[in-house]
């Protein structure tokens, strides 16, 4: 039983985005690639992910295969975000669970795997409540709400309208940056 003290919220005492929270932070050509691009994969990848789990109610597999894709997609986010050249994604879980989330989130791999629903060995594996998501709602919930920025929705109906918008914005970071803003142009083809 929880203390009138005490917080429901598991996220609580995690730190989202520590490093822009404390004010380090990268090289401003840098920086701006990184967070466009964490931006965009939050807005728009993450999103889809999702969305695939609301839908997925009746399919414990494909849920489980969306929650590792997220997670995924985390840890390339966090690699960005510290500014390091993201790894090939085959190795993105596996990292992810060893040496946690950083820049985006205060998280260890076993709490990453706790929130994630992942089992971590066979006896947990077969103990598992395959009709959860773990608390990955509630992580993305926060995660958004958190971001040091707007995060265009593309599901919404003006998304489109929003994200050629931040598509626009964020060109014009990289004008004032004095970087190239070539690594947009997929974006702009996926919108």
């Amino acid at each position: 039983m929880q203390s009138s003290h005490e917080t429901a919220d598991p996220f609580a005492a995690v730190r989202l985005f520590p490093s822009a929270r404390s004010g380090r932070g990268l090289p401003a050509a840098t920086a701006v690639e990184a967070w466009a691009t964490a931006a965009w994969l939050l807005a728009v990848e993450g999103r889809a992910y999702l969305e695939d789990l609301e839908g997925g109610t009746d399919q414990p597999l494909l849920r489980r295969a969306v929650r590792i894709k997220l997670l995924e997609l985390l840890y390339d986010i966090d690699t960005r975000l510290a500014g390091a050249v993201p790894v090939a994604e085959e190795h993105q879980l596996a990292l992810a669970l060893e040496y946690g989330l950083h820049d985006l989130a205060a998280l260890d791999g076993d709490r990453l795997a706790e929130v994630f629903a992942l089992a971590t060995d066979k006896d947990a594996d077969a103990a598992e409540d395959e009709s959860s998501d773990g608390l990955v709602p509630l992580l993305w919930e926060r995660l958004c709400a958190a971001f040091p920025g707007e995060l265009p929705d593309p599901l919404l109906a003006s998304g489109q309208r929003e994200i050629l918008r931040a598509l626009r914005n964020w060109s014009k970071l990289c004008t004032a940056a004095g970087t190239d803003a070539a690594f947009l142009e997929p974006f702009l083809k996926d919108a």
